[in-house]
């Protein structure tokens, strides 16, 4: 069967690129004949630019200071070709989509997968609320339009917006959604759909240690995902190196002193998977550390706590996400014996959603 997946293949972000491998890696692993509807449209393109002159009319003084820096230091140019070299060679993506127009029409498959990742998300870029492609738009021409773990972020819609995902939700054939306050939304919609498991679980912790990088460090450490370069987070971490004796390893996409922020993929996952403590605001952050059986702690996601705590609340282990007000507790040690039955329980009804609609 010809399967296409419509996601954020492309974005450089290690989520983003992960969740979209093991969709493509699992389904393959089904059988079937596989590929990304390789829609990249110029407003997603120039969201990844590391440089926009119109972001850099808006700063100040010291904001155009921090951009200039960023531009000319090669970190950032290195991390970019490393995700880059991630989509070409494992997501067998081309240098440019195919499908950059909104107006265009793509090639026939007998089923387009939407998601995982936060396709539904208001996004106010360019122009562009809400993208119809992702809301299964005659642009993409299938005979069967189902979605698996779809996403929208943080939820803040108008009465307008509501009619229009309600009105595009008729577009497909089968819904399921990655956290409970969108099934609850959709609900209110009078949309049906289930819950799902995100897609980087469909692999196991063998076939991500296949993909990672071999170790470079010796000895402990507590690796530090600081996607959103929370000053929370930071303070956590440095108070639970404290505790433990144990070094910090801080990945940030921006290039500050003593981060890592040029590490590909492979070397993404290899960095989790070695250390002895996570800390993280990134969801995928979490979810490798779930499938990885890490100690985790999940810090400084404020308002953009949903996915996070929806994943948590399924597993048991709300504890695990540390409020701000609540940087001072201590954590209980995770018995993954009790969390893998829960996460086998939910990973097997998602692989049946998926062979179910395909």
């Amino acid at each position: 069967m010809k399967i296409g997946i419509l996601t954020y293949h492309r974005a450089e972000n290690y989520g983003a690129l992960l969740q979209a491998y093991a969709m493509m890696t699992y389904l393959k692993s089904l059988g079937h004949d596989v590929s990304f509807v390789d829609y990249w449209p110029k407003y997603h393109s120039d969201y990844f630019n590391i440089f926009s002159w119109k972001s850099f009319k808006r700063k100040g003084k010291k904001g155009k200071i921090l951009m200039i820096l960023n531009y000319i230091l090669p970190a950032k140019h290195v991390r970019k070709c490393r995700l880059q070299r991630f989509m070409h060679e494992r997501l067998g993506l081309k240098n440019k989509a195919v499908y950059t127009d909104s107006n265009a029409t793509t090639e026939h498959y007998d089923v387009v997968i939407y998601g995982s990742d936060q396709i539904w998300r208001k996004q106010n870029l360019g122009g562009v609320a809400f993208d119809e492609w992702y809301y299964g738009s005659s642009n993409v021409v299938a005979d069967k339009k189902v979605v698996y773990a779809g996403s929208m972020g943080v939820i803040e819609t108008s009465e307008d917006d509501n009619e229009y995902v309600k009105k595009m939700m008729c577009n497909f054939d089968r819904i399921s959604v990655r956290e409970n306050d969108l099934k609850d939304y959709l609900q209110k919609l009078s949309i049906d759909s289930i819950q799902v498991i995100d897609p980087v679980f469909l692999l196991t912790k063998e076939q991500w240690r296949s993909l990672k990088a071999s170790s470079k460090h010796k000895g402990e450490y507590i690796l530090f995902y600081n996607l959103l370069n929370s000053g929370k987070a930071r303070q956590f971490a440095e108070k639970l190196s404290q505790e433990k004796g144990l070094p910090v390893i801080e990945i940030n996409k921006n290039p500050l002193k003593g981060t890592v922020c040029d590490a590909s993929v492979e070397r993404f996952l290899q960095l989790i998977d070695d250390a002895a403590y996570v800390v993280s605001n990134s969801f995928h952050g979490v979810a490798l550390s779930l499938i990885f059986e890490k100690q985790f702690y999940a810090v400084g996601m404020g308002r953009r706590s949903n996915r996070v705590v929806s994943l948590l609340s399924n597993m048991g282990l709300c504890h695990c996400y540390i409020t701000d007000e609540g940087l001072n507790q201590q954590n209980q040690e995770i018995d993954y014996h009790l969390v893998k039955e829960k996460l086998q329980e939910l990973i097997a009804c998602s692989k049946l959603f998926i062979q179910q609609s395909v």
